[in-house]
């Protein structure tokens, strides 16, 4: 769920969240199997890796964090039941909850949480999370069910860090290797759910874990079916194939809403799909930047969004919407100029070669790149679209392969977490386990660096202005614009709601509260 802080002395925060079902409120009944239809498979079964995008979405059925965030935007317990601050903000001290349970049996201490930290923190083992958590210096387990965290300096995000399986989670000590990647099973969580199996670009099989510490899911199952195609996945829930489909159509959407499909309902995720370009900075053509201001005058993000999410989309220049409190009001950045766009590309010294942009699966990302192609084409760019499927593409991206394509992101409640993990520098630009541009900025990692510590918010957000200027003048990458999500099911499925990020699971529910008329 995106989360927002409140500017003010205290860290308090508040949750949009912002739901759209036209489910009957009935009294939920226990048993059954509901099939979703999902955009893409799973890429690795290492939990502590590629903790994003749909990996991310699925293994929140299954592992979980210390902390959670509750409606109001709270922070409540989850695996931790309580935590103590030292006086100089430096020391945690997480008081974890006895007797939770493995999947496989086994119960959950304090040197699980400790190993899953230490493997995040370790460099060689390529973890999304490590900026998130690399304001720990070391993490103790002081007995069975105390974790002890000291932290470089104090942090003003590291709780909010903590409410998130992107940073880590909670895994069985020595369950995974160090240095791989790729595993041939997932290693026990948590969750309300357990893994059952997985069968690539076919089916993922999840069970209800009865000695679940939490409130137990009513379904027996879940079972994910990976259908790229997004018109396919919505025919499927029309048949009957499935029951739940995530990333409806938007033509359809429409169409629901306007009471003219019956017998579909619609959970609504606000501020689910945030759109940008990106360039790879390190390698040519795009280690050109007046090639990259070309593009970045050349694009009519109205056009864009209109055309990919039919008048469900509005024009961003950074990854918080308008209205929301880390929003940066007066940032320059490019406007629509084609003739500027011409010139630009003349000083870029471009002759009209062909530029391969690669992009993932999808009708959203395919629309928007063909309309990224024509748009380019009339500035005399010559832009060849390869589409490919969504893991082999990611696993390029990683290796920095890749020279322009169109990404998205989430926003979260603190703005280092929100900013800094796409953005910091990394060691090396062949293995990217965020960073997707290659781009490299010491002087703007400095400035993350003092943002994290900063306690002031009006003073945090003067600097978050200075670190978005850095960004928008190097134009490694494009904020486009901001789209809902939609996910649609069918009258037999009751209860299930989304957060405005579209999670399979949250703390309001999900697929964990839904259950089915038998």
């Amino acid at each position: 769920m995106k989360r927002f802080i409140v500017l003010g002395l205290a860290l308090s925060l508040v949750v949009a969240a912002s739901l759209r079902s036209y489910a009957a409120s009935e009294t939920p009944k226990r048993g059954g199997t509901v099939t979703m239809a999902i955009s893409k498979d799973l890429t690795v079964m290492n939990p502590l890796t590629r903790t994003l995008s749909t990996d991310k979405l699925i293994r929140e059925l299954m592992y979980e964090s210390l902390l959670d965030m509750d409606e109001k935007g709270n922070f409540v317990p989850k695996l931790a039941e309580s935590w103590d601050i030292s006086k100089d903000g430096r020391t945690y001290t997480f008081h974890l909850r006895k007797g939770v349970k493995y999947h496989d049996g086994r119960e959950m201490t304090a040197a699980d949480a400790k190993f899953a930290i230490d493997y995040t923190l370790n460099p060689k083992n390529g973890a999304y999370g490590r900026q998130r958590i690399i304001i720990i210096e070391r993490a103790e387990a002081v007995d069975k069910n105390t974790l002890r965290v000291y932290l470089r300096e104090p942090s003003a995000s590291f709780l909010a860090v903590l409410t998130d399986i992107m940073a880590f989670s909670v895994i069985p000590q020595g369950s995974i290797p160090e240095g791989i990647e790729k595993l041939p099973t997932y290693p026990s969580g948590t969750g309300p759910l357990k893994f059952a199996e997985w069968a690539p670009s076919q089916r993922i099989v999840f069970e209800r874990f009865d000695d679940y510490w939490g409130a137990k899911a009513y379904l027996d199952r879940v079972v994910l079916r990976p259908i790229p195609d997004d018109t396919v996945r919505f025919t499927a829930l029309r048949a009957g194939d499935v029951d739940i489909v995530e990333r409806t159509p938007y033509p359809w959407v429409r169409q629901i809403l306007d009471r003219k499909i019956a017998g579909i309902g619609v959970a609504e995720a606000v501020y689910a799909d945030y759109r940008a370009l990106f360039f790879n900075v390190a390698d040519p053509p795009f280690d050109n930047k007046k090639l990259r201001e070309a593009v970045a005058y050349a694009l009519n993000k109205e056009e864009l969004l209109k055309a990919a999410y039919f008048g469900f989309g509005k024009p961003s220049n950074q990854k918080y919407p308008q209205g929301q409190v880390w929003y940066i009001e007066g940032l320059a950045s490019p406007a629509y100029n084609p003739a500027k766009a011409v010139q630009l590309l003349k000083e870029a010294g471009y002759k009209g070669e062909t530029i391969d942009m690669k992009v993932e699966q999808g009708q959203v990302i395919e629309i928007m790149s063909t309309t990224v192609q024509s748009q380019l084409k009339k500035i005399g760019m010559n832009i060849k679209i390869v589409t490919m499927e969504y893991g082999a593409r990611r696993d390029q991206i990683r290796k920095g392969d890749t020279t322009i394509d169109l990404t998205g992101g989430d926003f979260y409640a603190d703005p280092s977490t929100t900013y800094r993990q796409l953005l910091a520098c990394e060691p090396n630009p062949k293995v990217r386990s965020a960073n997707r541009t290659g781009y490299c900025n010491k002087e703007r990692d400095a400035m993350f660096d003092r943002l994290e510590t900063e306690l002031d918010p009006k003073k945090r957000k003067e600097m978050l202005k200075q670190i978005l200027n850095l960004e928008t003048q190097a134009l490694a990458e494009i904020p486009i614009g901001f789209a809902p999500r939609f996910y649609t099911f069918r009258d037999r499925v009751k209860g299930f709601t989304t957060d405005d990020n579209g999670a399979f699971i949250w703390s309001g529910g999900g697929l964990t509260r839904t259950w089915v008329e038998k």
